[in-house]
């Protein structure tokens, strides 16, 4: 009798326990910062960010450059702009300014030079099917944008232009006069024709000697970089 009362027990126990829990929802949470890079790169938006400090050990002028690679043809240089030294000097601002110029930089007195280049982000986007924009944000010095044409790629019945980017492997070089660092790569996809289907795939980073075996498949890309001379 005993056993069949603590069985009983144990059985409206657990019975009280089953009801007793919550039933399951949705919580809603606050957006990540991986959901708006995901949310970016659903709209063909990609953004890349570089740090350049270790550059400051040194003067140098920079220089950003964009390259493009085309089925036989030779590599074109479609952009070339001087941003000017990584460090600066108020002996290059009109004397009547200098105290001004000190203030907004925040040049210590018995100093005066500052960092003018120590960080740079490249945006790149969609602008339509055929276009894409490059944009090249280096903060307090420049905002420049360069639009460039994308290549359609066809395949049966099919076309479309598909383009996506990589970022480039950095090692560290002497420069000794003056040394080109690419940064990003954006590619087209290609057309494999023993499966008619488009592909892209291969590295996540290019080596700055360009041997990546998906430098061997895309048929057009563009490399955006900088130049540092001494």
């Amino acid at each position: 009798m005993k056993n069949i009362l603590l069985t009983a027990a144990i059985c409206l126990l657990s019975i009280y326990r089953v009801q007793a829990q919550p039933n399951p929802q949705v919580i809603r949470t606050e957006p990540q910062t991986s959901d708006l890079f995901n949310v970016l790169e659903a709209m063909d938006v990609y953004i890349y960010h570089f740090d350049l400090k270790e550059f400051l050990n040194e003067k140098y002028k920079f220089t950003a450059y964009i390259d493009e690679y085309s089925p036989n043809k030779e590599p074109k240089r479609i952009y070339n702009n001087n941003l000017g030294n990584n460090i600066k000097s108020l002996s290059e601002i009109p004397e009547e300014h200098q105290k001004e110029f000190r203030k907004i930089k925040q040049i210590p007195e018995g100093k005066n030079e500052w960092e003018n280049i120590k960080e740079i982000s490249i945006y790149l986007r969609k602008q339509n099917d055929s276009v894409a924009a490059f944009t090249i944000n280096i903060p307090e010095v420049l905002i420049a944008n360069k639009r460039v044409p994308l290549q359609q790629l066809k395949t049966g019945n099919f076309s479309t232009y598909f383009y996506r980017p990589r970022p480039f492997k950095f090692n560290a070089t002497e420069i000794k006069e003056s040394l080109e660092i690419p940064l990003v790569l954006y590619a087209s996809a290609w057309v494999d024709e023993k499966y008619k289907i488009i592909r892209f795939c291969g590295e996540k980073e290019i080596d700055p000697e360009m041997n990546a075996k998906i430098l061997k498949h895309v048929p057009h890309y563009y490399i955006i970089g900088i130049k540092a001379e001494k």
